[in-house]
């Protein structure tokens, strides 16, 4: 089974992977996929196409593009259609390569590029905003503007429309308002309703 992990931006997903991975589950990150196709040379003549100023001695300038496609939706519109192919074609290829019997994958847009059907199950980690933009701030030390545009650029995690959509496709939601061991606790109890559905 292939099971993504998702949630907004600050909501702990990374942290969620790591307690998959302690429990010795395959786990793959969308982010770090990236990392890797970033330096490509198909990549980077793409991104040199539509962002020429931020590709400099052959390598991508992540603050450059940070900076462009957080200001500008239809900039990061066209990231995304450059982007989100190659990870999803390589995040795939290296899951169902994986000889184990549930693995799971950190996938950050999952909802906004429509890849949710591609899993056979979603994790969604929950955290109220106040909490995550704490988080982001610890984390990057971004300005609560630089903060706001991030978390906007996503799907309103914490809307009744979005939650009750969670529901209604049966997603496990883990909400991460409290301590590490409670998500773990969380993560545990997900775990054994997997495990029944491989017995």
């Amino acid at each position: 089974m292939n099971i993504a992990v998702t949630g907004g931006i600050g909501s702990g997903k990374s942290t969620a992977i790591q307690i998959l991975k302690e429990l010795n589950f395959p786990t793959f990150s969308c982010d770090e996929i990236y990392k890797e196709i970033s330096q490509s040379a198909e990549y980077l003549n793409e991104i040199r196409k539509i962002f020429p100023s931020c590709v400099k001695d052959g390598k991508l300038d992540r603050k450059c593009l940070s900076k462009i496609v957080f200001a500008n939706e239809a900039s990061r519109a066209q990231l995304n259609a450059a982007a989100h192919p190659l990870i999803m074609k390589t995040l795939l290829t290296k899951m169902q390569n994986c000889n184990a019997n549930i693995v799971f994958a950190e996938v950050p847009l999952l909802f906004e590029g429509g890849y949710e059907t591609l899993f056979d199950f979603v994790i969604v980690v929950q955290r109220d905003l106040s909490q995550r933009s704490l988080a982001i701030q610890n984390r990057d030390g971004l300005s609560q503007e630089d903060i706001n545009r991030r978390i906007q650029s996503q799907i309103d995690y914490n809307s009744i429309e979005t939650k009750n959509y969670f529901q209604e496709k049966d997603f496990f939601v883990l909400e991460n308002n409290g301590s590490v061991d409670d998500l773990k606790n969380q993560v545990y109890r997900v775990i054994k309703s997997l495990k029944k559905c491989v017995s």
